[in-house]
């Protein structure tokens, strides 16, 4: 083996070690690139993962807001759901709390309903207003001003028409005060005034001479004064004891009645007119009438009557307090008569025995113990306007005033025709009335059948249809039937001094007072009406001399 010299040597291990470092080189190389395409892959594969990531970033995101409005959503919902439990909880608890306060809350109201009826919504007399200090008036406006309407003539003081004829009979003076000095021309003026001046007249009889009956006292009052006390007690309405005090003050003392004695003139013309027919004539023109008003009221009496069932009739009287006595009315144009009976029922009517033999047409407040008598029946329409108002105003049942203004707008229309001198109503307008009647009627019925059984205002709803349809016939009479009166305001205006006697008096001390004051107040009410002398005609009676009998 050749050996080599060391230079050989070193420059063959230069040589492989050139070698060897190209050969690394050349590894390095491919290894450099090798790592460049890993490189490459692997940015690759960043830059996918970014993407990736953005998209979770962005799912994330979308999933976070999903999950914040999933949290509120469910929030609410449980908050919802909280708040319907806690609203159940109180429905469940309160329910019977509401119930019971809708029905405290109905019977204020029906109660309040009881308390605010009186005479201008309701059937009640004035006198049972109670502490009501002022009760609106019933009536409709006529949008006219208060006061004298333009064109009215006036009034003022006149003379008499018929002087010479009241001086001639006595029933005046006239005298006559010359300031002239005896001037052939002069003006008068007139004063009218009244004296009251006693007359005591004298009466002489032979001593054995029979003497009249009204003379046996040696000194006894006469027609004039006995006709004065009774005016007075009675259109007056004055106490007994004030009436004695001011006769004996108009007087000057020359006339002391006492109270008793003023009583006795009561009963003394109450027997005559009584025995004298009067009372007799009033009761035959009331059952000649075509029309018969009537209503009663009560009265306070110490005493009461009982009558039994063998005829006997027996008085007790009360012991620290009064009976209720009731007073009747039967009335028309011309004529009143007054009854009185313990009770206000069908059998004092029978007793009074004037509507069982009545045989026309009966005017009265819906009264179902005057159905019973007559041939036929106005029931008031004034007291039916002031239901219908009360049924509108405290059962708040607003049909009730479409019927009002319908049967007031009926009645209008009868006023006019009557001022146009007109007797009866146009048939086609009549059937068109009781058209719309029965169609408010209807209307009625629907809307009480929305209502609920034993709900404020069903039971007055139904009662005032029931009402209106079973006495249509009662209601309407007074458009079918011109000469029937819309109002039984005559039987009520004819009841209004009785209510006053009572203010006056408290009560009577007994029933011959009550019994004998609806006697002297038939006949009284009676000449008023027809325009007489008040006064001349008590006296007139007082003397047995015929009034209103046929002698």
């Amino acid at each position: 083996m050749k050996t080599l010299t060391p230079k050989q040597v070193l420059e063959k291990q230069n040589k492989d070690l050139r070698i060897r470092f190209e050969n690394q080189q050349v590894k390095t190389e491919l290894s450099i690139r090798a790592y460049e395409d890993e490189l490459k892959g692997l940015r690759a594969q960043v830059h996918d993962k970014d993407a990736i990531i953005a998209m979770l970033q962005k799912e994330i995101a979308a999933l976070t807001k999903e999950l914040g409005e999933a949290k509120d959503l469910r929030a609410e919902t449980m908050q919802a759901r909280i708040d319907a439990a806690a609203m159940a909880a109180v429905a469940g608890a309160t329910a019977p709390l509401l119930t019971e306060l809708e029905k405290a809350h109905m019977e204020i109201a029906r109660l309040k309903a009881i308390v605010n009826k009186d005479s201008t919504n309701s059937s009640k007399p004035p006198g049972q207003n109670g502490f009501k200090r002022h009760s609106k008036n019933s009536r409709e406006k006529s949008g006219r001003k208060i006061g004298g309407q333009p064109g009215h003539p006036g009034h003022r003081l006149e003379l008499p028409e018929n002087i010479d004829e009241l001086v001639e009979k006595g029933i005046a003076t006239k005298r006559v005060i010359d300031h002239t000095d005896g001037a052939s021309e002069y003006i008068s003026r007139f004063v009218i005034d009244i004296e009251v001046i006693t007359t005591i007249t004298e009466h002489r009889f032979a001593v054995d001479a029979q003497l009249p009956k009204g003379l046996y006292n040696e000194v006894s009052y006469g027609d004039g004064i006995k006709a004065m006390s009774v005016l007075l007690l009675n259109e007056g309405i004055i106490a007994e004891l004030r009436l004695s005090e001011i006769l004996a003050g108009l007087t000057r003392g020359t006339v002391t009645i006492s109270p008793a004695t003023l009583e006795s003139f009561l009963s003394q013309f109450a027997r005559k007119l009584e025995s004298s027919g009067e009372l007799e004539a009033i009761t035959d023109d009331l059952l000649n009438g075509e029309v018969m008003h009537t209503d009663d009221t009560p009265l306070r009496c110490v005493e009461t009557v009982d009558y039994l069932d063998n005829g006997e009739v027996v008085i007790r009287t009360a012991e620290g307090k009064s009976f209720d006595a009731t007073v009747r009315t039967y009335s028309n144009e011309m004529s009143t008569l007054y009854t009185v009976n313990p009770k206000k029922d069908k059998a004092g009517v029978d007793r009074d025995n004037v509507l069982p033999r009545y045989l026309g047409t009966l005017s009265h407040d819906h009264e179902s113990k005057f159905y019973n008598y007559g041939k036929a029946h106005a029931t008031c329409g004034e007291h039916l306007l002031r239901d219908l108002k009360g049924l509108r105003d405290l059962e708040k049942i607003a049909w009730a005033d479409g019927m009002r203004a319908h049967v007031a707008g009926m009645n209008n229309h009868k006023n006019k025709d009557l001022e146009d001198n007109k007797t009866e109503c146009d048939a086609t307008l009549l059937a068109g009335f009781e058209r719309k009647y029965d169609e408010l009627i209807e209307c009625g019925r629907a809307e009480l059948g929305q209502m609920q059984k034993g709900e404020f205002g069903y039971d007055e709803f139904r009662k005032m249809l029931n009402r209106l349809t079973d006495f249509k016939d009662c209601y309407l009479l007074f458009m079918r039937d011109y000469k029937v009166p819309f109002t039984n305001n005559l039987s009520e205006r004819d009841l209004r001094a009785e209510k006053t006697k009572q203010k006056v008096s408290l009560s009577f001390r007994s029933w011959a007072g009550i019994s004998n004051h609806a006697k002297i107040r038939s006949f009284v009410s009676t000449m008023k009406k027809r325009k007489a002398d008040l006064f001349a005609a008590i006296a007139q009676v007082f003397n047995g001399e015929p009034v209103l009998r046929v002698p």
